[in-house]
């Protein structure tokens, strides 16, 4: 299958660097981002060179987009995904929250939308969960300093976070809120949130820790079929330390999943 990444950060390159190494039935037949200069000095070591193209020529071109951008571009790659039958592998949970009507019309299409697992795991047990009755899902993510400084909602409400000497929350609110005010840097929650019982009934905490060294997410479900605690430390990636390396390997998992002879998850 041939595959096209948009955008080409820190997450879209460990993605595409990892199918240039082998990744079987999928090839990397092409790029698009804002900076080409930056595109082709990237790619200058890998053993195949995907072509820098415009999205709606990447488009054209793909089996399946994986999208690495920032979240103001989802809507435009969604359209296009849709328009040519692309499947659309994506990171952005808050991309999809902000789109969910064109989003669940994507079979119209004869196409689909997944979302990657990202920073977060549990989300095959979320969604069994939810075939019951889940009573409630609380989110709390504690991330250092370093993560969160750069944050839309930091930035607007001006919270100092230099020289803390305790963990600070930030935030408290749903996780479909939180998606709003951390566009960036929470796209955890709103996978949370579409995988359970829903972003706006999925309650979320962040906070701002100076002792922790990596992005920590701990999730407590409470249902009719089980009750279960997720917690996970992601190591943050050296280009951009509000993402965890773990990122671009679960859309790595997710592409081999699709066509495996064997997934073993949900």
């Amino acid at each position: 299958m041939k595959v096209g990444i948009v955008g080409f950060g820190s997450i879209g390159f460990d993605v595409g660097k990892r199918i240039d190494q082998g990744v079987e039935n999928f090839k990397l037949v092409g790029i698009t981002s804002r900076t080409k200069e930056k595109i082709l000095k990237k790619i200058s070591s890998f053993k195949i060179k995907p072509e820098v193209l415009g999205l709606e020529d990447l488009c054209k071109k793909c089996d399946v987009i994986i999208d690495c951008a920032p979240k103001i571009a989802f809507k435009n790659i969604l359209l296009h995904c849709l328009l040519n039958k692309n499947k659309l592998i994506t990171i952005s949970g808050s991309g999809i929250l902000d789109n969910f009507e064109s989003v669940k019309n994507a079979n119209k299409y004869n196409t689909q939308i997944i979302l990657a697992s990202g920073a977060i795991l549990g989300l095959d047990g979320l969604r069994a969960a939810s075939e019951g009755e889940i009573f409630s899902v609380t989110m709390i993510t504690k991330k250092p300093p370093n993560a969160l400084k750069k944050a839309k909602f930091v930035l607007e409400k001006k919270i100092i976070l230099e020289n803390l000497s305790r963990s600070k929350k930030i935030f408290k609110g749903s996780a479909s809120e939180g998606a709003k005010a951390f566009p960036a840097n929470v796209n955890v929650a709103a996978a949370v949130g579409l995988a359970g019982i829903g972003p706006d009934k999925t309650s979320l905490e962040i906070w701002a820790d100076p002792k922790l060294t990596r992005n920590t997410h701990q999730v407590f479900v409470k249902s009719d079929s089980s009750d279960f605690e997720i917690k996970i430390e992601n190591i943050q990636s050296k280009e951009n330390p509000g993402t965890g390396k773990i990122t671009a390997l679960s859309v790595i998992a997710c592409l081999r999943g699709m066509v495996s002879s064997l997934k073993p998850s949900t």
